[in-house]
């Protein structure tokens, strides 16, 4: 898939560097441009951007058992709704940008793997379904 490792080390923006900038980034590095949306003011009050948009952008839903590198993994990290996304890198890695912190990959501990809501696979223009 993607080489990844230019997206690793970058310090964290709401709205310009985050999570969901993350996705696009990875994605834009195998040729697949996704929109930018807007980022909601309160991430404690607002509905997921991420489950809310992923079938229209051309995701599908995979068991969590079927991630395979390149899937996605809408996370509930402390929020009322999933309102955070990392990529799989490795059946047990993941690369992520989360609040405050520099972009990088991390082992899927216990605590992702229970914190993720869904997994979405990026199937538009596949074959595959």
């Amino acid at each position: 898939m993607a080489d990844h490792q230019q997206l690793i080390g970058k310090p964290w923006i709401y709205g310009e560097q985050d999570c969901y900038t993350m996705v696009r980034s990875y994605f834009q590095l195998q040729g697949i441009d996704l929109p930018d949306f807007e980022r909601p003011d309160d991430l404690e009050t607002s509905s997921s951007i991420y489950m809310r948009q992923a079938l229209g952008l051309g995701f599908e839903r995979v068991e969590f058992e079927q991630r395979r590198v390149g899937d996605v993994a809408i996370m509930k990290l402390g929020t009322r709704e999933p309102m955070h996304a990392a990529i799989f890198v490795a059946p047990w890695e993941i690369l992520h940008h989360m609040r405050d912190r520099l972009s990088g990959v991390e082992w899927l501990s216990s605590y992702y793997v229970k914190s993720i809501a869904a997994v979405f696979r990026y199937a538009a223009g596949s074959s595959a379904g």
